[in-house]
């Protein structure tokens, strides 16, 4: 019997492409709306930390800070739900999550304090970075570029000085990756003045297409699984 080959989240660029300017847009939104704090990579938030104390600006020092706990935290659940849950499908759970999330968010009253919004933000992007990790044998972020950049540049000078075309073709990985990113802040950029919260709502759009190819990512994946499981060895054959 023919072995059919399980297409995986690592081979969808789609995929990434989806959650990079998902990312992209996040930063932006949550800059311009909510207290000016960065949610997506936490290097900023810890200069600002650090200049707040220096500075004697406490409350301003404490939001960083709720960004920085809120970060660690979700790289800890993407950890331990699979250590736990045993039989959760990792990317399909926090696509979900990451989707609810951003819809509860679009709704919140105005009143609500920025912290509520921030700290969520931070938490679904650990989740997103530590679950999110590698695609055609690029190992990417999608919520932050620097490494992305490091890595563009690396692999392009590696495939053209050693005629390498698979390390090409990992650099327009990151590239495209980058670029998704950054289109998805200049979205957040025009889109978080006009309509507030409710920006989180394309977000939320963007990932609904992602979720339902996850699942059928999952369910064709058990399929193949069953399919295999049920026939016979070749070594039970040839007895």
């Amino acid at each position: 019997m023919q072995k059919i080959k399980n297409f995986s989240v690592a081979d969808s660029i789609y995929i990434f492409i989806s959650f990079a300017v998902v990312g992209g847009f996040l930063e932006a939104y949550t800059y311009l709306l909510h207290g000016g704090v960065f949610c997506n990579a936490q290097t900023g938030n810890v200069v600002l930390f650090a200049l707040h104390l220096t500075h004697g600006e406490y409350m301003s020092a404490l939001q960083c800070l709720y960004s920085l706990l809120a970060y660690v935290a979700g790289i800890f659940v993407s950890v331990f739900l699979p250590s736990v849950f045993k039989k959760i499908d990792l990317h399909c759970a926090i696509t979900a999550v990451e989707i609810a999330t951003l819809v509860a968010l679009a709704f919140i009253p105005e009143s609500v304090p920025n912290w509520v919004t921030y700290v969520s933000v931070s938490f679904l992007c650990a989740l997103q970075y530590n679950t999110f990790t590698e695609c055609r044998g690029a190992k990417l972020a999608t919520t932050f570029c620097t490494n992305n950049l490091r890595q563009t540049v690396m692999f392009l000078y590696g495939g053209i000085t050693e005629k390498n075309t698979n390390k090409i073709k990992k650099s327009g990985v990151y590239a495209l990756v980058i670029l998704a990113f950054a289109l998805g802040a200049v979205g957040g950029g025009f889109v978080s003045p006009l309509f507030g919260n409710l920006s989180a709502l394309f977000c939320a759009a963007v990932l609904l297409p992602v979720l339902i190819l996850l699942i059928v990512l999952l369910i064709r994946k058990n399929k193949n699984t069953s399919v295999s499981s049920e026939a016979p060895s070749e070594q039970n054959i040839l007895k």
